[in-house]
């Protein structure tokens, strides 16, 4: 129990460390890549050029409540799931790819329900360039979780990606389970995880936009598989890729933290202690 309770506080404040750490820039990454997600077709000057020119320098923190809102509460659940999920699962399954699979879809199932509200305003303000805090007329349960299907598979897809590769790349690379990583080692794991996630979840991460921002209701009306297929016809791969750039540099800068984070959790309170006791 002690070692249960040490590992909550410092999984805690780690995660706020990071956010506190990484949101300022994180963030205008994110807004960026939104709006460039929902205008389909545009460079990066010119969204940089749209959100300027609209709401001055400021513009660029638009979204920023919810958004630093869903970042806090995510730290107090997905660091003592991502830990002690694969270290109870390792009693019964011995296979870790399998284990970190199902800890990631776990993780993304249960996520999806509690951020979905946030990113659901996060994008309704990103995507629009509205003062205020008019967006918030759309807290009601039919309206909040608007985009609910495409947010859960999204956070299902990220997460068993994640987990999966960050598992395999981390453990090929030392030659001990319980030995750190290296600093070198840690950026080679953080940009293959960066780089991996990316190509599987941004498609996802696109579709999501358009459903839940205001101007593209007949995103909503139909599948996901119809989603995809219009945007492609449209656009191409680009289109679904739209805004991927951005989204690497601030998925590398938070695997910057996370990756030597769950490493280091990992061999303290996790899969890598069990198998030091083994």
């Amino acid at each position: 129990m002690g070692d249960y309770i040490k590992a909550l506080i410092e999984t805690q404040v780690i995660g706020a460390f990071r956010v506190a750490l990484t949101m300022p820039l994180e963030h205008v990454l994110d807004r960026i890549k939104t709006y460039k997600q929902s205008k389909q077709g545009i460079t990066y000057i010119q969204s940089y050029l749209d959100i300027k020119g609209a709401r001055g320098l400021i513009g660029f923190y638009d979204g920023f409540y919810p958004s630093f809102l869903r970042n806090m509460v995510k730290q107090y659940y997905r660091w003592p799931m991502m830990i002690f999920i694969p270290s109870m699962l390792n009693d019964h399954i011995h296979n870790q790819s399998i284990n970190k699979i199902i800890t990631g879809a776990s993780i993304g199932l249960f996520e999806s329900c509690i951020i979905t509200p946030f990113e659901r305003l996060k994008t309704l303000k990103m995507t629009s360039m509205a003062t205020g805090f008019g967006y918030l007329k759309y807290i009601t349960l039919q309206s909040i979780y608007v985009g609910f299907r495409i947010q859960t598979t999204r956070q299902v897809v990220s997460w068993t990606n994640y987990l999966y590769w960050d598992h395999k790349v981390r453990y090929a690379l030392k030659a001990d389970p319980g030995q750190p990583l290296s600093i070198v080692n840690s950026l080679i794991a953080s940009t293959l995880s960066s780089i991996l996630n990316i190509l599987a979840v941004h498609p996802f991460d696109t579709i999501k936009t358009l459903v839940q921002m205001e101007e593209n209701q007949n995103y909503r009306k139909i599948s996901l598989y119809q989603s995809f297929r219009i945007v492609y016809q449209n656009y191409g791969l680009a289109g679904l890729y739209a805004g991927w750039q951005a989204r690497i540099i601030a998925y590398f800068c938070q695997a910057l933290l996370t990756t030597p984070t769950i490493d280091y959790l990992e061999r303290n309170y996790g899969i890598s202690k069990t198998k030091k006791q083994q």
